[in-house]
């Protein structure tokens, strides 16, 4: 039988401190070695100005209790804490190598509307609603999510770190540690909930994680943050007051589905937003998998794309028919995949266009201004006439590649197009026509209105054009064979 000695036995390690590798209000981590056994750790420690505060002592103390009571992967573990020789309390932890989300969204930098970047970060924004949804479950509400708190290590591994402003909650999100000062604000602006920002973190449940997830979400999706990148009062203010612009305005090549579930968490009232980050999971996953979300009801469409995939073969009497309809899925699957990147091309295409354009513009400008001033030689007038003429022609050149680029995105038949496409289609066509009249191609317009109008007729032209657009067109088609002197074309009645 044991004797009490053998009941108990300490455990003593040496932690040699190195470079500090984040700081925050309450304290800071550092690097740490322990040479016994030859491993890497991150020390986080209180400020020294905190010592013997005993308000700080308690909180570190929840902090250190809080992390303890989370067992999951996605939460880094605790070794041991104490205080240093010169009293300052502390606390050990796995260290990761790896980069923050922060770091992530910035590596990405314009390819905020790729597919393979966007399923990438929504897989890891998962795994941190499964860490967040796991403390819920224990009664842990985390109350500082963000960018910066959320790492991914060279294995893809993800932790949520930062646990200084977590509590405990009671049933309706009460602070059960009675640690919270009614009426102060605590969280990081850009992210908090807009409960949180009027000074009622005390109250705050899990809805506000959900809220801070919504908002990384947001980012993930459009590149920037819901209400703005300033940070501070304007951030503060714009989560209590402003609704968000919709994802799919920001990036109108997002699916319908993750932008409202985005929405959703990101709903001002705390009870319209997902109850907790699993719930949130639980959407992200089926997006992520091709099932329907519970943010938005499916339109036929979609009820039909998951309808195939959850059940491929409908009935055993319907083989052929589920195998047809399984062949129909997946070629539009991959025909959506293949046109949104001719969109994404297309697009950075066009914004290169438009710059091009700006300079022209700039450049024939200069040219008139040229032309116009008094008492100007003849010999140089027309060497300014021509070099106005070539500038004129890549203009209308531009123009028309712009055109042209423009309604081939239109015309894609996989994907789903806002309105504004149809319209910017629409004005970029009476642009030209009109440009080409303006800069002396008449003969060019005229080309171009005939080909449009034939092309109408035959139901062949990819923009539908309403009756005061055929008016306008038929007006500028005259016009233009005026002004090459042929005769007028009429049509039958």
């Amino acid at each position: 039988m044991a004797s009490d000695d053998d009941k108990t036995i300490e455990l003593k390690r040496t932690i040699h401190l190195g470079q500090v590798l984040g700081e925050g209000g309450m304290g800071r981590v550092v690097e740490g070695f322990t040479t016994d056994h030859g491993q890497h750790l991150a020390v986080k420690m209180l400020h020294p100005e905190h010592a013997g505060d005993a308000e700080m002592d308690d909180r570190f103390d929840e902090e250190i209790a809080l992390m303890t009571s989370i067992d999951h992967p996605g939460s880094l573990p605790i070794y041991g804490s104490g205080r240093s020789g010169s009293g300052a309390r502390w606390y050990a932890m796995k260290k990761v190598d790896g980069q923050t989300l922060t770091e992530l969204l910035a590596e990405r930098g314009d390819e905020v509307r790729s597919v393979p970047w966007r399923q990438r970060l929504l897989g890891v924004l998962l795994d941190v609603c499964e860490t967040i949804g796991f403390a819920h479950e224990v009664g842990v509400v985390h109350r500082d999510l963000k960018p910066d708190n959320i790492l991914v290590d060279r294995h893809g591994s993800v932790y949520v770190i930062d646990w200084g402003l977590a509590k405990r909650v009671g049933r309706g999100g009460s602070d059960t540690t009675a640690r919270t000062l009614p009426g102060k604000v605590m969280g990081s602006p850009g992210y908090m909930a807009p409960e949180q920002a009027e000074g009622q973190s005390a109250a705050a449940g899990p809805e506000a994680d959900v809220f801070a997830l919504g908002s990384i979400l947001y980012e993930v999706l459009t590149g920037k943050r819901p209400f703005g990148g300033g940070g501070g009062r304007e951030e503060i203010l714009g989560a209590i007051h402003r609704d968000p612009e919709p994802p799919r305005r920001a990036n109108w090549l997002l699916p319908r589905s993750i932008s409202a579930v985005c929405l959703r968490a990101l709903a001002k009232d705390p009870s319209r937003r997902y109850p907790d980050a699993r719930a949130l999971a639980a959407d992200l996953r089926a997006h992520l998998e091709g099932r329907a979300v519970s943010a938005v009801r499916p339109n036929l469409a979609e009820r039909l794309r998951y309808a195939a995939r959850r059940k491929p073969v409908w009935a055993a009497t319907a083989v052929a028919f589920a195998l047809a309809a399984g062949a129909v899925a997946a070629f539009i699957t991959g025909q959506v995949w293949i046109d949104e990147r001719l969109a994404d091309k297309s697009l950075e295409r066009l914004e290169t266009i438009d710059h091009e354009i700006g300079v022209l513009v700039d450049r024939t400008s200069a040219l008139r201004d040229q032309l116009a001033a008094p008492g100007l030689p003849d010999a140089e007038r027309r060497l300014i006439e021509k070099q106005l003429s070539v500038e004129n022609s890549r203009w209308l050149l531009a123009e028309f590649a712009a055109f042209r680029l423009l309604g081939s995105v239109a015309e894609l038949r996989f994907i789903h197009l806002d309105e504004d496409v149809s319209e910017r289609y629409r004005e970029r066509l009476f642009r030209l026509i009109e440009n080409s009249i303006e800069r002396d191609s008449p003969a060019f317009a005229t080309a171009l209105t005939e080909t449009v109008l034939d092309r109408h007729e035959r139901e062949a032209f990819g923009l539908e054009l309403s009756g005061s657009d055929l008016l306008r067109l038929r007006e500028l088609s005259a016009r233009a064979r005026e002004m090459t002197g042929l005769p007028e074309k009429t049509t039958e009645p």
